[in-house]
């Protein structure tokens, strides 16, 4: 273990909790290694979940817990439709194979996704929910801070790659991602 994730660890049980040191410490170490190694294409994903979520979900999907949606680690490649970076909840919306797909570029994102996508950050590892909701939010405050100046600079027609999660209820619904890595491609 990371020297960064002991002290981490031991601060989670003495109850002087920093979530932002936590994420830190998790980051590169841990984090960011198992997106990249369990993110799928997500055309093939969204075809196979509006057939039979329950079958992809427990073949490529996480749930955190009883009553949870799904969540998925996803990759893909598309073409900018929209940029709303001027408002809270910012988006880039993106054409991959045909399909809209908003990238949430925030300041505002709300959700766990990407805390609920790692299995190694569960519940029962902190002192209280707060603790638990407080590492939701300094996960994705971490992700955007990467994200964000690469929205800040896109427009409509230019090419992106993402890598990031999403997470579905029911098959059918729209996939809406937080995003880990935003990145233009080509000329």
């Amino acid at each position: 273990m990371p020297i960064a994730a002991d002290r981490a660890a031991r601060e989670r049980q003495a109850g002087s909790f920093d979530a932002a040191r936590y994420v830190e410490a998790i980051w590169i170490a841990q984090a960011a290694p198992y997106w990249n190694k369990h993110a799928k294409p997500l055309d093939q994903l969204s075809t196979r979940i509006d057939k039979d979520l329950d079958v992809v979900g427990a073949a490529e999907g996480r749930k955190a817990g009883d009553g949870s949606p799904w969540t998925f680690v996803t990759q893909a490649e598309g073409r900018v439709i929209s940029v709303k970076t001027q408002v809270r909840a910012g988006a880039v919306t993106i054409d991959v194979g045909g399909k809209p797909v908003d990238v949430l570029v925030g300041p505002v994102v709300s959700g766990s996704a990407l805390r609920d996508s790692l299995p190694f950050v569960t519940f029962n590892d902190f002192s209280n929910q707060i603790a638990f909701a407080e590492v939701g939010g300094a996960l994705t405050r971490r992700a955007l801070r990467q994200v964000r100046p690469v929205a800040d600079g896109l427009k409509p027609g230019d090419n992106v790659r993402f890598l990031g999660v999403f997470q579905v209820g029911k098959g059918g619904d729209p996939v809406v991602v937080t995003p880990v890595r935003l990145e233009r491609v080509g000329a």
